[in-house]
């Protein structure tokens, strides 16, 4: 009776510790691996090789689930993700510079004018305006395309380039 128990602690612990497991291929989880096949080459190396890019996860709920542009003005395309951070589990925007391959967290625990997590999320577009306008009535001049989130009631925020970082700045919708 020993034996059998034995044997059957020998063979299915080793199964319950791989269903435990998320399944991966590569070191990335099977999201992860889809949500490679789908971006560009040239991300594919940052996003893999990046620590702050591994703690986030690159959410697919909006469409289109990315965006490419020039986003710090340097005369070469960027992209960004939706993305929700594997700890806390709160939501931004990762943004990855083509040209120096740094990857940018915008959100994810960090405060903005939304707040700490850009959660309840109805929208996002491309923002091409050369400068935003507050709800107050002031502006703010940009120099390359931003990122505007409108979330619900309305509330909308323009994330934009400012010399060596990403900044946000409520808008007026």
């Amino acid at each position: 009776m020993k034996a059998l128990f034995y044997l059957s602690f020998v063979f299915f612990m080793p199964l319950s510790i791989f269903w435990a497991q998320e399944p991966t291929f590569n070191g990335l989880t099977i999201q992860d691996s889809s949500v490679l096949a789908l971006v560009p080459d040239w991300v594919k190396p940052v996003l893999e090789k990046s620590d702050l890019a591994k703690q986030h996860k690159i959410l697919q709920t909006h469409n289109p689930f990315y965006f490419e542009q020039d986003f710090t003005g340097d005369k070469t395309i960027d992209i960004a993700f939706m993305v929700q951070n594997t700890t806390d589990q709160s939501k931004g925007l990762m943004i990855i510079n083509a040209d120096k391959n740094l990857v940018y967290i915008v959100g994810c625990g960090t405060p903005t004018d939304l707040g700490t997590s850009i959660t309840g999320l109805q929208s996002w577009f491309v923002f091409r305006e050369k400068s935003i306008r507050s709800p107050g009535g002031k502006t703010q001049a940009i120099t390359a395309p931003g990122i505007l989130v409108r979330g619900k009631r309305n509330v909308a925020m323009v994330v934009y380039w400012s010399r060596n970082k990403y900044k946000t700045y409520l808008a007026d919708e």
